[in-house]
């Protein structure tokens, strides 16, 4: 091999090892460019508890700094969210006040007595499943103080909400946890749900009435009376063809 090969070599050799240097040195800035989660400034505490979540979430995955996610938000909010925002924006020194300001606005902290009217005001009906029930005054004892119930004393006040039909079945002192409630009302409602597809399969054959007998419970084609009264048509029958052919063999 000649120098002048040797010296390319070397400097083709050089050029890969200070690329590879460089791709392990150049970090990309996160940003929100790319998240999905948006707000319109809708007052709602599940939105507004969603809406932060979703993006707090997506800020530690892609290691966005707090200034950069200060400076990023406005690309989150929509409608009367960007115009809120546009004349807050002054006040927001850090990430954690933007995020104090969403929550001070858009949803405000209720007074314990507000939430406790709330978890009462309505009881489970029929067609609530006892998954949703349940989910949604749990969300409401969410708000309440860090610490003022622990899960015994929310089992005791959502209990009581239940429809009877679970109450009926699923007695207090046989559940210790809210997983445990939901199993034994999601067997309930599986039970439920198929006592009431057979009902209304026997519902549905005693309305049913046969056009030939004008009972209920069949139709013609299962009923059982012109089966018999065909098959006897058809033994008279065959019988008296037997006849006649004897007897005009007879003459």
């Amino acid at each position: 091999m000649s120098q002048s090969e040797d010296i390319a070599t070397d400097r083709l050799q050089s050029l890969i090892d200070t690329l590879r240097k460089a791709s392990t040195t150049v970090h990309t800035k996160g940003s929100f460019s790319n998240c999905s989660s948006h707000f319109r400034g809708q007052r709602d505490h599940g939105a507004v508890e969603e809406f932060i979540h979703s993006i707090e979430t997506y800020k530690e995955i892609e290691a966005i700094s707090d200034e950069d996610a200060l400076k990023g938000l406005s690309l989150l909010l929509h409608g009367m969210a960007s115009t809120w925002w546009q004349g807050v924006r002054k006040e927001a020194k850090t990430w954690t006040d933007a995020i104090g300001l969403i929550r001070e606005y858009f949803s405000p902290a209720k007074p314990p007595y507000q939430i406790y009217l709330e978890i009462f005001s309505r009881k489970q009906d029929e067609r609530t499943a006892i998954d949703v029930f349940i989910y949604q005054k749990r969300a409401l004892l969410a708000q309440l103080p860090a610490g003022r119930h622990d899960e015994c004393a929310e089992l005791d006040l959502i209990y009581g909400l239940l429809n009877i039909k679970y109450r009926r079945h699923i007695q207090r002192q046989d559940v210790q946890t809210f997983r445990q409630l939901l199993e034994q009302g999601r067997i309930i409602e599986h039970n439920n749900l198929e006592y009431d597809t057979q009902q209304l399969i026997q519902a549905t054959k005693r309305q049913k009435r046969c056009s030939f007998c004008n009972f209920r419970g069949h139709n013609y084609e299962e009923c059982r009376k012109r089966r018999n009264e065909g098959q006897g048509n058809k033994s008279r029958d065959g019988k008296s063809d037997a006849a006649a052919s004897e007897t005009k063999d007879e003459q």
